[in-house]
């Protein structure tokens, strides 16, 4: 009984201090950013004319209540392409493709604000709670239904919108999707990642906070984890410069990332260009091919992270993408 009891007092106070350590190192500062740099070259990026103006920014309501931002591109074609943005910005970086897609009749095109940025949700770089952008999604596919647009849904998004469309397809929502685009998908726990400096990630808080969510402790998880790297000369009021831990996690493949890869299946599209300063292609090209070796994956010659948005050879391959996928019933 003593021995018993000697041991038990042991876990108890390893368990204690385990807690207090992970606590403490929650609470530590952020690391210094490096000296502000254009990493993706924002500045001299090419917008492309186009023949329309934005869409007016519409709403619809979420589960919660919330009422949550998107532009919708009219356009002949039934399909609806529902992309989300990258981190930092939100939908109407997009405008540019997403006006040769409506316009060409590939797809009707959604571009939502995700809660926690410009124009949607109450608290900038925040979510409510872990998996909420999919909720969120689910709710927008309902809305989009609400108003007789039937056609098949795909899911596509840019270097985190990619991630988030790749952490759908393996979660409880994945069947009101029929296919997936992914523009240099964020897949952070994976070797394809590159140290570009554009994240300026808060390690030590976020292996606490993974300890305490892991023992059922998610109070914390409000709290920011990473920082984006983009100088103030080129900031215009519309950014959200820092994320939460819930809101990061929300947007990004599951640390169990293979499993949520292999979801997407073999309708699915997935482009890189061979100068992305974020991701590796060739790494990123070996994970789908042990993961969803029947997505089509292509990497496009002298192409950026942001080339993907504005460079007509990544227009067209999307466009030839969506025109060649089989007409679908509404899921």
């Amino acid at each position: 009984m003593k021995l018993l009891t000697t041991i038990l007092l042991t876990i108890v106070v390893l368990g204690v201090a385990a807690l207090g350590t992970a606590v403490y190192v929650v609470s530590l500062p952020f690391p210094p950013m490096e000296k502000p740099r254009d990493v993706f070259d924002f500045a001299t990026m090419r917008r492309p004319a186009t023949e329309i103006d934005p869409p007016s920014i519409q709403r619809y309501i979420a589960r919660d209540g919330e009422e949550l931002a998107y532009r919708l591109y009219e356009s002949t074609a039934e399909r609806i392409l529902i992309f989300v943005h990258g981190s930092s910005y939100h939908g109407l970086g997009y405008h540019p493709l997403a006006a040769f897609l409506s316009l060409g009749g590939f797809a009707k095109v959604v571009l939502p604000n995700m809660r926690g940025h410009y124009l949607s949700g109450r608290r900038r770089g925040d979510v409510e709670y872990v998996g909420q952008f999919e909720d969120d999604i689910a709710d927008l596919i309902k809305a989009l239904r609400a108003q007789n647009r039937n056609g098949p849904v795909t899911l596509g998004g840019h270097s985190s919108g990619g991630g988030f469309a790749i952490r759908f397809a393996g979660g409880p929502n994945a069947k009101l999707v029929s296919s997936y685009l992914m523009l240099a998908p964020a897949i952070l726990t994976s070797p394809a990642v590159k140290d570009s400096g554009w994240a300026n990630l808060h390690f030590k808080r976020l292996f606490g906070l993974i300890a305490l969510n892991t023992v059922g402790i998610h109070g914390l998880n409000a709290l920011p984890i990473v920082e984006f790297n983009k100088p103030p000369k080129l900031w215009d009021g519309t950014e959200t410069l820092a994320y939460s831990y819930r809101l990061n996690v929300s947007y990004h493949p599951r640390y169990d990332y293979k499993r949520d890869v292999a979801a997407v299946g073999e309708r699915a599209l997935v482009l890189i260009g061979s100068k992305d300063e974020a991701f590796d292609a060739n790494i990123l090209k070996t994970i789908y091919a042990e993961s969803a070796p029947r997505a089509q994956f292509v990497i496009l010659p002298d192409v950026n992270h942001l080339g993907l948005i504005t460079e007509p050879a990544a227009w067209n391959s999307i466009a030839a993408w969506l025109k060649s996928l089989p007409p679908a019933p509404a899921e």
